[in-house]
């Protein structure tokens, strides 16, 4: 399901008037000591632009709207966007090739016999231009990873773990495997029901992945899909939860 909007014409210059307009603003540091690199920044306007700019020694703090505006640059929807065409889908690139099999997976799972309740949602995508934009997803206030910071009361560790596993039982009964589980892909409802969402390294047991994996929540790189995979994560996540519950009672007893 795809909703094509008309094409417009972007601007040569983006329409930036505070560093607040834009998508991204970031810093980045040499990995081993630390030291301040460069500030890089993204902005995607309304007909679905991506434009990317970033500047060495200058911090984000004190990047002007004229800097900004200077070294935005727009990049070819081709970089990044997929032709909604699947027979063109061979000839992808690889990030636009990325966002083409999430898509298929997520209409895939999107069929009435396919979907399941632990599993994000997709109401279809958005084009422009000829190409996939966006992806129109279920929106949740709440992640897994920023669980406790964000909401006051405890979290059952057993029944959310039940919802995660519930839900990659039913992919993997469907011959998937996820590939990527970890605490920034998975929601929470109101009512603490855990969402599994992110399907870009999702595939076909056996299947070559082109990204996998979150270091931290796995145990080695991989470069084939495999229920396996999820297996370890659930564990890692498990034991991530009980400690942060651990931790929360801790703190309102030095309380």
């Amino acid at each position: 399901m795809a909703v094509d909007e008309p094409e417009r014409h972007s601007s040569t210059c983006p329409d930036i008037r505070s560093k607040r307009d834009l998508t991204t603003l970031s810093e980045v540091e040499e990995y081993e000591t630390g030291k301040f690199l460069r500030s890089s920044f993204a902005y995607i306007d309304k007909d679905n632009t991506v434009w990317f700019g970033e500047v060495p020694g200058i911090r984000k703090y004190d990047l002007t709207v004229e800097i900004l505006k200077r070294e935005l640059r727009r990049i070819p929807d081709e970089k990044i966007y997929p032709l909604h065409d699947k027979r063109m889908s061979y000839e992808l690139k690889l990030v636009p090739r990325m966002l083409f099999e999430e898509a298929e997976i997520l209409e895939f799972l999107n069929h009435d016999q396919h979907r399941h309740p632990n599993i994000i949602r997709y109401h279809g995508c958005t084009v422009k231009r000829g190409r996939i934009t966006g992806l129109a997803l279920e929106k949740y206030d709440v992640m897994l990873q920023y669980r406790y910071q964000n909401v006051p009361r405890d979290l059952d560790v057993a029944v959310c773990m039940d919802g995660i596993r519930a839900g990659v039982k039913h992919l993997h009964s469907l011959g998937l495997a996820h590939n990527d589980l970890n605490p920034t892909n998975i929601a929470l409802d109101a009512e603490d029901n855990p969402i599994i969402l992110d399907f870009g390294s999702c595939k076909k047991f056996g299947e070559e992945l082109i990204s996998a994996g979150t270091p931290g929540w796995i145990d080695e790189d991989y470069t084939t899909s495999a229920q396996q995979h999820d297996i370890i994560a659930m564990g890692k996540i498990e034991a991530w939860l009980r400690e942060e519950n651990q931790k929360r009672r801790s703190d309102h007893i030095r309380e």
